[in-house]
């Protein structure tokens, strides 16, 4: 494959950046990090695209800083939407990745001291036809941020794909797009790997180069819809999980809160209902709020209060005090039934003395 055909395909990745980079402007409107981060993909590869496109050998040290920043970029896409307890340290991975690149170009620019040490940092030009020698300390110091950055991205996807078993809208699209980046990850670090034995290391690297350019770019234009404007730290298992309501049914319902009189019960809760009704705490609460419009709580308290009336006409418990009374319908104390006895009834159980034979 000759140069002009690399140079053409590098052009053609411009052209591609240029696409992802008006895609990602236009439609992203959430979440000005995250955007930042998904924008600075396609700069980095047009930015790649075009220096080689060029041949400009001149420019290696900004090959270098960009591509650092397509790794970069990936790691804190994925930390802020669903790992954001590893933000500071993968901010620092990045800062600590621009700091090495920026040390290189300084070494390479015989800008620090000339010393032995110093000069294994150096890239070494060997002939015209732009072959690059890589000195082993730069090789290895490249590994060593590969490896870093495949390792986290590894233990994502792990967590993703094998750790986390949730029922949500997105979880096979988000999946999925996962899986494909830890597919890049495994090619470009056996292809690192790979390339250090071959003779003709250029022609690789520029192939290795032209596939990851064009891989990740399609990553970004074919990225889930919903991070376009639901995207700001979607954790898993949080708000990310966005589960499909299960279905209530209002008869079984009735019959736990009502007929069984689970209002009644002093340990009522929500979480208990649900655990009974075998449905999440979060869909029977939606339930409860789209049929009756009130709280879990208010409803209780209301059914309790109603059933206070009940028991008040009931000659079994004229001999009841206020506050029994209080304690047959659920709640802990005389005080505890004030207050909502008052907000579903008005005035205070006294009121009832009137109307029916009760002990003070």
């Amino acid at each position: 494959m000759t140069m002009s055909v690399f140079s053409n395909l590098y052009f053609a990745l411009v052209v591609l950046a240029f696409i992802a980079f008006v895609d990602v402007l236009v439609k992203f409107r959430n979440a000005r990090d995250l955007k930042f981060f998904f924008l600075l993909i396609p700069i980095s590869a047009g930015v790649v695209g075009l220096i080689n496109s060029f041949s400009a050998i001149n420019y290696i040290y900004f090959i270098a800083f960009f591509k650092s920043c397509l790794g970069i970029s990936l790691l804190n896409i994925f930390s802020i939407l669903y790992f954001p307890k590893f933000k500071r340290w993968t901010l620092g991975l990045s800062f600590s990745m621009i700091f090495t690149v920026f040390f290189l170009l300084l070494a390479n620019k015989n800008v620090l001291p000339n010393n032995p040490l110093l000069n294994q940092f150096k890239y070494i030009s060997i002939d015209n036809e732009l072959n690059i020698q890589i000195t082993p300390i730069v090789r290895l110091v490249r590994l060593s941020f590969l490896l870093i950055v495949a390792t986290h991205f590894i233990y994502f996807w792990y967590v993703i794909y094998k750790k986390l078993n949730l029922n949500n809208l997105y979880y096979e699209k988000i999946r999925t797009w996962t899986t494909a980046l830890l597919i890049l990850t495994i090619i470009v670090i056996v292809s690192n790997i790979l390339i250090g034995f071959t003779t003709d290391r250029t022609f690789w690297a520029n192939i290795l180069t032209i596939f990851i350019g064009y891989y990740i770019l399609l990553l970004v234009l074919k990225r889930p819809a919903f991070l376009n404007t639901a995207a700001k730290k979607i954790a898993f298992g949080h708000k990310f999980n966005l589960e499909q309501e299960a279905e209530i049914d209002e008869l079984i319902f009735l019959n736990h809160f009502l007929e069984q009189k689970y209002f009644a019960k002093k340990e009522a809760s929500l979480e208990g209902l649900a655990n009974q009704l075998k449905v999440s705490s979060q869909n029977l609460s939606h339930f409860i709020q789209k049929k009756y419009a009130m709280s879990f709580s208010d409803l209780v308290n209301k059914n309790r209060v109603n059933y206070f009336f009940e028991i008040v006409q009931d000659p079994a418990y004229h001999n009841y005090t206020i506050d029994a009374l209080a304690r047959e319908v659920g709640f802990s104390s005389r005080q505890h039934l004030n207050k909502p006895f008052k907000k579903f009834h008005g005035g205070n159980p006294s009121d009832l003395i009137d109307s029916a034979i009760l002990p003070e």
